[in-house]
């Protein structure tokens, strides 16, 4: 069973106490393992004792790290500084665990290796070896190396991920290990590697204290043993990811893995970032897909990549809804057993059926030309609505309305403005994360705002956060407001029964995101 490490960043050696305080909260939430990072610290003088206290007083077995600038850390002195502070703790009978020694320090310094040498048997080594750019190019060489040498007890191999392929290739380190390995990929798109590390048969996985993260892309001990399950995940466990760019701010795996739990469904949910473009896309999903081992069987797609999404699906020769093709957008992938693929979109009968009035007869002004509002447009528009888009680029909402070729949906003129029955948001302004936080819709599109005032309801699929520049505009004028998070409860629900079959636990998702 892979041990859960909460590393924990100790400041000074004045800071001893507030450290072990952390580590009481990092094993209340799960952590069966402590890694100290000291390397911030003025110099390893005197260190010994502080380090003593870590140790000692400790409710768990400690690891005790000193992480260089070039591996990114904070520690610019020598290997000899690390082997005196060894040599002192050896001579007090402080023995942490094991020792985090990095692979070039070891290899360049005899007196680090004695005095690891002279600690005793009760103290294992993790040789490690870190790159913050990118994929070593000698990955596997490294590897090989540092597996190779006797002392080792725990080889650690870590690198700042660029792409779902990093983690990929981080799971094939696992699956060939010569001896105890950590694998690791830092930044958002390493998350799988933390996630999954127990099933791939890692040694441990590095989860954040309540001091916050040691690396990029830690999640906390309790994101890592509550939200996603880690001790519970194996072989048969599904992988479900939401693909976008940004996905940070998403409240997708926090419902889903609540929902899985709940049903006592195998399955994990992760947000994976994507970069813009169906390149990037492409090589993502074709990446996970091609790895029979990951176990995907399920995506969430998110903008920008709703509509290639579809494409996606239809150059596999997968099956698509109808809404989904008329929308000419994908929010859902299915992943069967055999890698077949079913897309759908959800987000049409979720706006429709949370819309606040009936859609036959009504006039609906849809702000926005991308993805969602493609999803918005074919399920009003097939539920009887009048709809009007609106976007920064007209090119982009004639291509939209010509690819409904519907006459209930038009291109909106800023000349001849009359009021609507409800303004529906799909653009990503006011979006956390998003490129513009602070604004709004309707200014932004150089409309007037007294169509706020005329509306019946205003309409904000945004929901992080629940209260954007739209919402409190549309308050402020005594308008009834539907927020996001209406919208992604309802979607949410049909791709959980989608994916799983099963009816998700709504009501506790309600109070869930309350």
């Amino acid at each position: 069973m892979a041990l859960v490490a909460a590393s924990i960043h100790v400041p000074s050696p004045g800071d001893v106490e507030s450290a072990l305080s952390q580590s009481c909260s990092a094993v209340e939430d799960g952590a069966d393992i402590i890694e100290w990072r000291i390397d911030a610290w003025p110099g390893m003088d005197g260190a010994a004792d502080a380090v003593a206290i870590l140790v000692n007083d400790a409710s768990v077995p400690s690891i005790l790290t000193v992480r260089s600038v070039s591996e990114g850390g904070d520690f610019d002195g020598s290997a000899d500084e690390i082997a005196q502070l060894l040599e002192v703790l050896g001579s007090t009978g402080t023995c942490p665990r094991y020792i985090d020694l990095e692979a070039p320090m070891w290899l360049e310094s005899e007196p680090l290796r004695m005095a690891w040498k002279a600690m005793g048997e009760d103290t294992g080594l993790i040789l490690s070896r870190h790159d913050m750019l990118g994929r070593p190019g000698d990955l596997l060489r490294a590897v090989a190396e540092m597996s190779s040498i006797e002392e080792a007890a725990v080889i650690k191999i870590a690198w700042r991920a660029r792409s779902a392929r990093d983690s990929i290739e981080a799971f094939d380190v696992l699956r060939t290990r010569a001896k105890p390995t950590i694998a690791l990929c830092m930044g958002e798109a390493g998350l799988p590697t933390r996630v999954l590390a127990g099933r791939e048969g890692a040694f441990l996985s590095f989860a954040a204290g309540t001091g916050g993260p040691t690396a990029p892309g830690q999640c906390s001990v309790r994101e890592l043993v509550s939200r996603y399950r880690f001790r519970e995940l194996d072989a048969e466990t599904a992988v479900y990811c939401i693909l976008g760019d940004p996905v940070s701010h998403s409240i997708s795996p926090i419902v889903q893995n609540s929902g899985f739990a709940d049903a006592g469904f195998n399955g994990v949910f992760m947000p994976l970032p994507v970069a813009p473009g169906w390149e990037s896309f492409k090589a993502t999903v074709g990446v996970l897909l091609a790895d029979s081992g990951f176990r995907l069987r399920g995506l969430c797609i998110t903008l920008p990549h709703k509509e290639h999404a579809l494409r996606f699906v239809k150059e596999a020769g997968g099956t698509i809804s109808e809404i989904a093709q008329r929308a000419g957008a994908v929010n859902t992938i299915i992943v069967d057993e055999e890698g077949g693929l079913s897309a759908d979109n959800t987000d049409a009968p979720a706006i429709v059926e949370t819309l606040g009035l009936d859609p036959p007869g009504s006039r609906i002004a849809v702000l926005g030309a991308g993805g969602a509002a493609r999803a918005a447009v074919a399920g009003l528009v097939e539920a009887g609505a009048r709809v009007d888009i609106f976007n920064r680029t007209p090119q982009r909402a004639q291509a939209l309305v010509e690819a409904m070729d519907d006459h209930m949906c038009t291109l909106g003129d800023l000349d001849e403005l009359t009021g609507y029955d409800v303004i529906l948001n799909t653009t990503s302004v006011g979006m956390e994360g998003g490129p513009d936080p602070e604004g709004n819709p309707i200014e932004c599109l150089g409309l007037p705002g007294w169509m706020l005032e005329e509306a019946s309801v205003v309409y904000e699929c945004v929901y992080a956060p629940r209260n954007t520049p739209l919402v409190e505009a549309a308050r402020a004028v005594g308008t009834t407001v539907v927020t996001g998070d209406m919208m992604f409860l309802a979607q949410a629900r049909r791709q959980f029964h989608a994916w799983t079959g099963l009816e998700p636990p709504f009501e506790s998702w309600r109070q869930l995101i309350d």
